[in-house]
């Protein structure tokens, strides 16, 4: 798969433009291109090979874009592209990626300090020397440093949804090597962590030299950094470090539950064997020189009196103790999922229309979708004003009827908490919604008591149904918002509203350690997409693999319900 890699051209062209100075359309043109591409899950190449009308037919691709892409597939670059380059100061690109330097201050701190490199940005921010520049006062000053850091985190690890289609692609080329037996990506992939490192590939074959020296030769691999009797690591172009791990097939399962970890995990498994006499490795489950287990997972554990135990539990956060104990939580599955209960459409700033994402959803078998598009403050997202609210609930109830209700579109809003805790809507418009989130998009440096307070007011108000994406942190561009979470979950809980977990992939959101706390109290979960595009309701996936890391049941999850039950729950909650 080409998509990253055409991804981050087009996101670097947006951004070099912008440091130019140049048409903001056409830097947003760029942009919106590239996190089409990153987003994405067919590989572009097939897309491409269906000619150049499927390729326009992708959001925010026109002529001239498609044009670029198939460039890139037919040379491997993009001439613009290295024109652009000659053009900005080596290492700007890298400056722009810390949050809060856009073009214009990256601009300023080059032409007045030099700063071309995360160094030189650190120096100019630790010194003190940017409080002379136009805009930097102390408190900006503090915020950068802030956001260097996090950006230097970002730079070592990448959000999960963004590498696992990627993943998986290559994974079905391993897969199809002659001589593997079976293949599995395990890491931090398969617990379902909200960031990867980089990608562990475990496979098992008797002709390990010969599989290695295949799977290092794969199109996409830009770097072969070590290959081994048993291990290869490489770098996919840009710059994802891969692993791939062979054992006999007999150690498949051993191999497996050591690849996957955690390991704090591992090392309290293999502690658990030690105290029975036993050895645990990659290899298997020993007594002395004889293996007792080793072949499937399954085996492994049960070898060390413990039932299987799913990997995004394996963090070492009591597990093994619940597993020991008999009290592992019965998770809830994508499977059981009958709906997706936040989306946007073309009435704010989604790409599909109503009917589309029906359609959609019918395709998946969901019972519901609830269409939330944004309230009319939040003017960046094209937020749907006053004047159009009837309008858009009149063309969801067409809709409902054209398909007979399968499934039926639930028509909701999301809508804005003000700096104060109001809402952007009026209650009229609000008692007009079938179902009512409320999100924090803006104000993010408010106090913790700030903060909790305007959050507990939005919650307060008795049309609203659930709070959409609650600490309103971005993977790497944004940290959690500073609150009192048991104060607002003991609201919620009291007030019989639900916590959302947003499985965009640059969200994912209640976290799922939060979502452990606030399940521990007794709260119900909404799970969503906040699908912007058709594609983007795949992140489902996500959604559900950060319930299952917070511990929580199907029970726990409003839309693993029918859509009796949930409309009969939206109403209870109003009273």
């Amino acid at each position: 798969m080409k998509n990253a890699e055409i991804a981050r051209i087009f996101q670097e062209m947006a951004e070099m433009l912008a440091f130019l100075g140049e048409n903001p359309f056409r830097v947003r043109a760029y942009a919106q291109a590239a996190r089409t591409l990153a987003d994405l899950e067919a590989p572009i190449e097939a897309v491409a090979a269906q000619g150049t009308e499927a390729l326009e037919a992708l959001p925010a691709i026109g002529p001239d874009l498609a044009a670029k892409i198939q460039e890139y597939l037919h040379t491997g670059a993009i001439q613009a592209h290295a024109r652009l380059a000659q053009q900005v100061p080596q290492g700007i690109l890298e400056v722009l990626r810390v949050p809060g330097v856009g073009p214009k201050t990256a601009k300023l701190l080059w032409d007045r300090l030099g700063v071309n490199s995360l160094e030189t940005l650190q120096a100019a921010l630790a010194s003190g020397r940017v409080r002379g520049l136009p805009g930097f006062g102390e408190k900006k000053r503090r915020h950068l440093l802030e956001n260097l850091a996090l950006a230097e985190t970002a730079a070592q690890r990448r959000p999960l949804g963004a590498v696992l289609g990627q993943a998986r692609a290559l994974l079905e080329q391993v897969r199809a090597q002659p001589g593997v037996v079976q293949a599995e990506v395990c890491g931090s992939l398969r617990r379902y962590r909200e960031t990867v490192g980089d990608l562990d590939f475990l496979i098992a074959t008797e002709k390990p030299a010969e599989v290695l020296a295949a799977l290092v030769r794969l199109p996409g691999i830009a770097d072969v950094e070590a290959v081994g009797e048993n291990r290869a690591t490489v770098f996919l172009q840009g710059g994802l470090q891969v692993d791939f791990k062979t054992v006999p097939p007999a150690a498949w399962g051993s191999g497996l539950q050591y690849l996957t970890g955690s390991k704090a995990h591992s090392i309290k498994l293999r502690t658990l064997a030690q105290k029975q006499g036993l050895k645990l490795n990659e290899y298997g489950v020993w007594r002395g020189k004889a293996r007792l287990a080793g072949e499937d997972e399954e085996g492994v554990y049960r070898a060390l009196g413990l039932p299987w135990i799913p990997p995004p539990l394996r963090e070492d956060s009591g597990e093994i103790e619940a597993a020991q104990g008999g009290r592992l939580p019965r998770l809830v599955t994508l499977q059981e999922i009958r709906g997706d209960l936040q989306v946007h459409s073309r009435w704010s700033d989604g790409k599909a229309s109503l009917l589309e994402l029906a359609q959609a959803a019918a395709k998946l078998g969901y019972e519901y979708l609830a269409v939330t598009d944004h309230s009319q403050s939040l003017k960046v997202a094209h937020g749907v004003p006053l004047d159009k609210v009837q309008a858009r609930l009149k063309e969801i109830r067409q809709v409902n009827e054209q398909t007979g209700g399968k499934p039926y579109l639930l028509a909701g809003a999301e809508v804005e908490v003000l700096a104060d805790g109001s809402l952007d809507y009026p209650e009229k418009v609000l008692r007009g919604l079938e179902v009512v989130l409320v999100a924090v998009h803006s104000h993010f440096h408010l106090s913790r008591a700030q903060q909790t307070k305007r959050i507990l007011r939005a919650l307060e108000h008795p049309a609203v149904h659930i709070l959409a994406h609650p600490t309103a942190r971005m993977l790497g561009v944004r940290k959690e918002l500073e609150a009192d979470w048991e104060k607002i979950f003991r609201r919620a809980q009291a007030l019989g509203k639900a916590l959302e977990i947003d499985g965009y992939y640059d969200r994912m959101d209640l976290p799922d350690t939060l979502a452990r706390q606030a399940g521990g109290m007794g709260l119900l979960f909404s799970l969503s997409t906040d699908a912007h595009q058709l594609d983007h309701l795949r992140f489902m996936e996500l959604a559900v693999g950060t319930a299952q890391r917070a511990w929580l049941g199907p029970q726990q999850i409003l839309n693993t319900r029918s859509l009796a039950a949930l409309l009969d729950w939206l109403r209870a909650v109003r009273g």
